[in-house]
């Protein structure tokens, strides 16, 4: 009896153990055929860990192809799973795969800082040919249709918007841009792109008609007082405020034509033709993208005063897209003469620095307009880093006239035999306040 009892349970574990090495083998063979297992050298592949001390390599490509096959349908038709983002609820519509996040929750460090929410976000993939899926993405009244070409060692995808409400997309991101609540948002953006993974190279063609915004208030700034923050060496920014007009106010006739001009040539050479938004260097900025990101900024000057004002200098999208809803309405309530002096009156020219008057005084002890044009050339080049400048060049008493002379090329106001006369000049900081302060108490002493 008991070697009866015995046989019968050898034969039930031994019919387990070959039901599950059947099992194992057709999932073998099925992740095989789809490619998931094939990792040639180079692949774009996965580690996993199914089980304690295994180590599995699974190819990307052949996963996301895998997902989308008549066998991944039957698996997950109707079933739902935790993850990071949210419930995952998965659907077959015909011959492709629907998956719906309701809420998703994301973290997007290069879009924000804090994670975004979005109430709805629905995928849809299906298989053209044994290499190429095309799907969909939507949420709320925008949607992006691709294709997305399978390779071993990449994903090339290729997508498009199609025409939506900008106010859309900013809705969108309502949990990242609290603007969105508060301004009235017109206009329409068409794009297109491209983008290879894990790579991360990139290309973004954008059209943008009619966009203008109402309703953030920028009118005030006209009247006065401008507040905002003057960074120091150390320590968080110094508050300070402007009164147009009044006090050490400079007007860009008051900066002298070669400041201002200094300016616009080194930081936004377009400024009189764009509504805030300078598209052509948008463009230039979007065509090429690698995995460090855009080669460069395309910040009009009114985007960066809308960044000094009111958004902060946080490094991410989301903060780009918040400050293009300030610069569009100061277009129209401001006007390009006074937003370049709000510019030149508020501007970081160093630590604690802050305003043409500042930077003329402590660099050169002069007034802005009695700068030189190599003087207000230099003064113009440091902008893009003016701790730096600060730190490296005037207290080194080490001027990088190279730069400057950079930008004296690019003041076309100026003849052209005036900047090279200007170019070949000399180029002398004033002495530190502290030296001069202790010259003019030696002085008094004697």
């Amino acid at each position: 009896m008991r070697r009866r009892v015995f046989g019968w349970l050898a034969l039930l574990v031994g019919g387990a153990a070959l039901g599950i090495a059947a099992l194992a083998t057709v999932v073998v063979v099925v992740l095989a055929a789809g490619g998931v297992l094939t990792t040639p050298p180079g692949a774009w592949v996965v580690q996993l860990r199914p089980l304690p001390g295994i180590n599995a390599r699974l190819s990307v490509p052949g996963l996301v192809r895998f997902a989308s096959s008549p066998v991944a349908l039957r698996l997950l038709e109707g079933r739902a799973v935790d993850s990071r983002l949210g419930r995952l609820h998965f659907a077959r519509d015909g011959n492709a795969l629907q998956v719906v996040c309701a809420p998703c929750r994301f973290e997007a460090q290069p879009l924000a800082a804090q994670p975004i929410r979005i109430e709805r976000l629905q995928l849809r993939l299906s298989q053209l040919d044994a290499r190429t899926l095309a799907g969909e993405l939507a949420a709320g009244d925008a949607g992006v249709s691709f294709t997305a070409r399978l390779q071993p060692d990449r994903i090339d995808i290729d997508w498009k918007l199609r025409s939506t409400e900008i106010a859309a997309v900013y809705r969108l991101l309502e949990s990242a841009i609290p603007e969105a609540h508060l301004a009235r948002i017109d206009g329409r953006i068409d794009a297109r792109g491209s983008l290879r993974l894990p790579q991360r190279r990139a290309r973004v063609e954008l059209a943008i008609d009619g966009f203008a915004v109402d309703g953030l208030g920028t009118e005030a700034l006209a009247a006065g007082p401008v507040e905002f923050g003057c960074p120091d060496a150390d320590g968080p920014p110094i508050p300070r405020h402007v009164m147009p007009g009044e006090g050490r106010w400079i007007s860009p006739a008051g900066s002298g034509a070669l400041l201002a001009a200094a300016v616009l040539a080194a930081e936004d050479q377009r400024f009189g033709g764009h509504d805030g938004l300078d598209r052509a260097e948008i463009g230039a900025v979007l065509a090429s993208i690698d995995e460090q990101g855009p080669g460069r900024g395309a910040s009009t000057i009114t985007q960066q005063l809308a960044r000094l004002l009111f958004t902060g200098a946080e490094r991410s999208g989301a903060r780009k897209l918040r400050e293009l809803l300030y610069a569009v309405e100061m277009e129209r309530t401001l006007g390009k003469r006074a937003i370049l002096a709000l510019y030149l009156n508020t501007v970081h020219w160093g630590p604690g620095i802050c305003g043409a008057d500042a930077a003329a005084r402590t660099y050169f002890g002069k007034r802005p307009g009695e700068l030189t044009p190599l003087e207000a050339a230099w003064l113009a080049s440091v902008l893009p880093n003016p701790q730096r400048a600060y730190q490296e060049e005037f207290l080194a008493r080490a001027p990088q006239v190279s730069r400057a002379i950079r930008v004296l090329g690019e003041m076309r106001d100026l003849p052209g035999r005036e900047r090279k006369r200007w170019a070949r000049q000399p180029l002398a900081f004033a002495a530190p306040v502290a030296e001069r302060r202790g010259a003019a108490q030696l002085a008094v002493a004697r």
